[in-house]
């Protein structure tokens, strides 16, 4: 029998998830890279599905963005891309693939660097998305799709309500036509270029399979937010529910997900705790550290903090899940035509994290803002706002999730522990946030 008060370890679902990926990436890099077969470079906010359905390889260019962070190389290829005549405010999470393109040295770039892809696939959210992308395609000599985002008229602001069964009500049907046209003509495109046939029934059955995985990470996210102390670290959901986000619409997703929401329950039934001494919860707010993950943990016993959620604990099961009876099609447009404003733009990304304090009782929460990625930081303003008037503490920094250059370890665990000591423990003992 384990002894609750012994810090818990990383899951075993964790392993699992990470032995996945490598799985994953071994196939990629057998058909992509060593027998070239097609593959599809594609932002992480489009859709994929179109692509898994065709079974053919795909990458996200945040995806290699955070292995490159994460191999601590971006230092070289930020400083390659202002020596080549870049400006510094160039969206780094998003242009850190195109440098190792564009130094053409596949004994430095990770896995001997991306080979050319039978097209890359964009969103267009921002003035720069499709500058990135085209210049990216030049040096790799492939065709770009672009998809755009239409402007919602109407925001409604607890949109988690409505996201699974009323989409249509909340992303407004002339937006949803448009989408669907758009996304039937990247099919006829991804068909002619790739040279393979989109099967609608495998298609449809992926996007049941999604919604199951997405009740799974629902039931992880209940058991987490209702625990008395965490039973899992942050780091370990990042890992779990990644690996089923890239991997959704598979088999494995599912079995992964519930296996995941069930290791969760068990260890929050016996009492088990990453942190014992538990005495703060703190959201992360935007997108992941992803050169440094450990930082997540370095307040538990120090402080009794613990990061308990982040955008990607449950958006999976938030934003991804759209019951449909009889257009797949539909219902993956909406999905993707409003995923990144829900993440990064008020007041849909403010009012969604406020729902999420509540729910997990959180102290506090920190909020990275990257320099110069404009799409993640659009919105930092005016959700701190939003956070504080309602009685969040936020602690604001200014960093990036991929450029190490930016980020001084010591001084950031300093900053992050005097925010939990001025702010939440020594504030007349500040209660958690609680539902109104």
């Amino acid at each position: 029998m384990t002894d609750p008060a012994i810090p818990a370890g990383p899951l075993d679902a964790t392993a699992l998830a990470k032995a996945r990926q490598k799985e994953w990436f071994s196939d990629f890099r057998t058909r992509a890279m060593t027998e070239g077969e097609p593959y599809v470079i594609a932002a992480a906010v489009s859709p994929h599905e179109i692509f898994h359905t065709m079974d053919v390889p795909l990458v996200t260019n945040t995806w290699y963005s955070s292995i490159i962070s994460a191999k601590r190389q971006s230092p070289y290829y930020f400083d390659l891309m202002e020596q080549l005549g870049y400006h510094r405010d160039l969206p780094r999470y998003l242009s850190l693939p195109m440098m190792t393109t564009l130094d053409a040295d596949p004994e430095r770039a990770p896995y001997g660097g991306l080979p050319r892809p039978a097209m890359i696939l964009d969103r267009l959210r921002g003035d720069y998305a499709q500058r990135i992308s085209r210049d990216w395609a030049r040096a790799l000599g492939c065709p770009t799709f672009f998809l755009d985002a239409p402007a919602q008229g109407r925001l409604i602001p607890n949109w988690w309500d409505l996201a699974q069964y009323r989409w249509e009500e909340l992303y407004e049907s002339h937006r949803l036509d448009y989408q669907v046209a758009q996304i039937r003509a990247l099919i006829e495109f991804a068909e002619a270029t790739l040279g393979r046939r989109f099967d609608m029934a495998e298609f449809e059955a992926q996007m049941h399979r999604i919604n199951a995985a997405g009740e799974n990470i629902a039931r992880a996210r209940d058991t987490i937010a209702s625990a008395t102390r965490s039973p899992v670290a942050l780091p370990d959901q990042l890992t779990n529910v990644m690996a089923a986000t890239w991997n959704r619409g598979s088999q494995w997703s599912v079995d992964h997900t519930a296996r995941y929401a069930d290791e969760i329950a068990g260890r929050a039934a016996a009492g088990r705790a990453v942190a014992p001494n538990e005495k703060v919860r703190l959201l992360w707010l935007n997108t992941g550290l992803w050169f440094n993950t450990g930082f997540y943990r370095a307040f538990e016993e120090s402080h009794g903090a613990v990061f308990v959620w982040s955008m990607y604990s449950n958006y999976l099961s938030d934003g991804y899940r759209k019951y449909f009876d009889d257009d797949p099609l539909r219902a993956l447009a909406a999905r993707s035509i409003s995923m990144n404003e829900q993440l990064h733009l008020p007041p849909w990304m403010a009012g969604w994290i406020l729902k999420q304090a509540e729910d997990f009782g959180a102290h506090g929460a920190v909020m990275l803002t990257p320099l110069g990625d404009r799409l993640s930081s659009y919105g930092t303003r005016a959700c701190l706002d939003t956070l504080e008037r309602a009685g969040l503490p936020v602690l604001e920094l200014n960093a990036s999730m991929v450029d190490a250059r930016l980020w001084d370890d010591d001084e950031m665990i300093a900053c992050v522990g005097s925010f939990i000591d001025t702010r939440i423990t020594t504030d007349a003992g500040r209660p958690a946030l609680q539902k109104a």
